[in-house]
């Protein structure tokens, strides 16, 4: 999930960052290294980018000919499979007819190019999804939506009073809710909105009675309202949160008296939380997946579900992925595909809005596998995977690694840092030990220089690729630049697939340790960064060799070279 960076008090407003394409209308005549730079070297061309043009040169001075077609199963969005510079390398099932019957026998009806996780049988699509915040709190909200605590004891609201109750039985479980659910879920935040509703009316009486007892007679002032805080009494949350709350409402009504404050927040306070609560249901609380899938989302054995459509309004991120990694070379359309002879398989599970269901995950990582792809492009990590779909997720991509295969997982632009801030999948993630086929990849521009906002980590980003003003191939026929993390993966995913394409026995663990040790090093760059600080946007400076394992960026010319002494 993208993580809500902003803290949360009382109707709870958060804030997110999530990257997208950029599109572009791009001239033709413009040099390749202002188009798909990716290809360039900064040698010859004066761009940062993966030295694949190098790659094909060194590939045919060795006499190298291509002996496979890897394939690469992108898992995301949808797909124009029909695109001219990419129908070519559109994977066919060659088991699968497309009769609707299922030929192949694995549940999933006339899975010609892949796969659509997210879609139903009457032909129907998912727009959008919900947050996995959202899911867990619909999870978990009745055993621990109604508590309250000052920070010792627990309370509930029964009957409209606040009244003292256990702790919660759980206490694990409840801190996950709280600590992890909350600060993520719109839903999780109004409604605990309506909990301290209560507790607003109920401590606003009570600095009105203290405030009168203490000033009889006296028109109130905000300066009167002060003196309701003592920094030496015993520590009362609810209270401290309520005087905030109080003492802005000072500036937000333009006032000074504490007779309009108290008019205005003195009550009805559970009742507009009511209504907030109401109106973020509305707007975030439906995805409608059990009316067009009809799956049980929570049930992994529950396969047979979704459909083969994968021409939806969500293509356009597919087919510009597809295109970097796959488009046909040199044949005067768009721009190159850094491996033209792999074939792209689509499965798609997200619809662009919302967040990936894990069991969709979880699944479409093994059709992928036992459907021969070597590589496997995954969305964006996310900083909350609930246990038991997590241990699907692991044993999907332990399975994968298993059979050979290759995964790569593209950070996002939240200017985290990685070793303080758990995202998944990562490495570490499995009890069993590191998973050795997983790269996770944050994306850098033409300079060489990281982009400002991408998540970074000396011990969890493997490395970086050109993932900015890419030009690749767009929906219905044309072309156009697109930016964004996930550019980024389909630049590691194209030069994985090359490796492939010539070096078809290395396994997935073996390309991502070719691809860090042959990075285009840029150890010892000082590069501007943007980082978090207690929560907000700032910048710092950083050495390169500071923000991922290997401190540098995907070279395929240099991956090349070390395959080859590899496959020796």
């Amino acid at each position: 999930m993208k993580k809500l960076i902003l803290p949360i008090v009382c109707g709870l407003f958060c804030a997110s960052t999530s990257a997208q394409l950029v599109k572009q209308q791009t001239s033709d005549t413009q040099e390749q290294s202002k188009l798909d730079w990716y290809n360039c070297s900064f040698d010859k061309d004066g761009v940062y980018g993966a030295e694949v043009n190098k790659a094909y040169d060194l590939l045919k001075a060795h006499k190298k000919k291509a002996k496979a077609n890897p394939i690469v199963a992108i898992i995301g969005t949808g797909m124009d499979v029909e695109h001219e510079d990419v129908k070519h390398a559109i994977w066919i099932n060659k088991k699968e007819k497309n009769n609707g019957k299922d030929d192949d026998k694995n549940g999933l009806v006339d899975d010609i190019n892949g796969w659509n996780f997210i879609g139903g049988k009457d032909g129907q699509v998912m727009e959008s999804l919900l947050r996995e915040g959202e899911r867990e709190f619909y999870r978990l909200k009745d055993q621990y939506g109604g508590y309250i605590t000052d920070g010792t004891k627990f309370f509930k609201i029964i009957n409209g009073k606040r009244q003292e109750v256990p702790a919660p039985a759980n206490m694990k479980e409840y801190e996950y809710y709280r600590n992890k659910v909350l600060p993520q879920s719109r839903l999780a935040s109004t409604y605990g909105g309506i909990q301290l509703g209560y507790v607003l009316n109920e401590y606003f009486d009570k600095f009105d009675r203290d405030l009168k007892q203490r000033f009889p007679g006296k028109e109130l002032t905000v300066e009167d309202f002060q003196t309701c805080y003592d920094p030496k009494a015993k520590r009362d949350t609810l209270s401290e949160v309520t005087f905030m709350i109080a003492a802005y409402a000072f500036s937000i009504y333009k006032t000074d008296k504490w007779e309009k404050v108290y008019q205005m927040m003195g009550s009805g306070n559970e009742k507009r939380s009511q209504d907030s609560y109401n109106d973020a249901v509305k707007k975030y609380g439906f995805d409608n997946r059990k009316e067009i899938v009809g799956d049980d989302p929570n049930d992994i054995t529950d396969t047979h579900y979704g459909n083969n459509v994968l021409l939806t309004s969500d293509a356009a991120t597919g087919i510009m992925k597809a295109g970097v990694i796959a488009a046909k070379r040199d044949n005067g359309l768009g721009g190159n595909g850094i491996a033209d002879h792999a074939k792209i398989m689509t499965l798609r599970v997200h619809p662009g809005v919302g967040e990936t269901y894990l069991k969709d995950m979880a699944l479409a990582i093994r059709y992928a596998v036992d459907h021969g792809a070597c590589i496997i492009n995954l969305p964006e990590q996310n900083s909350l995977y609930p246990s038991t779909q997590r241990e699907w997720v692991e044993d999907a991509l332990k399975y994968a690694e298993k059979k050979g295969v290759l995964v790569i997982v593209p950070v996002w632009d939240l200017s985290e840092d990685l070793d303080k801030e758990e995202y998944f999948p990562h490495r570490k993630m499995c009890k069993e030990g590191e998973l050795t086929n997983l790269m996770v990849v944050a994306s850098s521009d033409e300079k060489g220089n990281p982009v400002m906002n991408t998540n970074y980590g000396a011990n969890s980003v493997d490395l970086y690729a050109p993932g900015t003003n890419l030009y690749s191939t767009y929906m219905g026929d044309t072309y156009q630049k697109g930016s964004g993390e996930t550019m980024s993966t389909a630049t590691v995913a194209g030069v994985a697939a090359l490796l492939k394409t010539y070096f078809p026995k290395l396994t997935g663990s073996q390309i991502r340790d070719i691809l860090i040790k042959s990075v285009t090093s840029r150890k010892g760059v000082e590069v501007e960064k943007g980082i978090r600080v207690d929560g907000n946007p700032s910048q710092d400076l950083f050495l390169f060799d500071d923000l991922c394992i290997s401190g540098g960026i995907v070279n395929a010319y240099q991956a090349v070279k070390e395959a080859m002494k590899v496959s020796k």
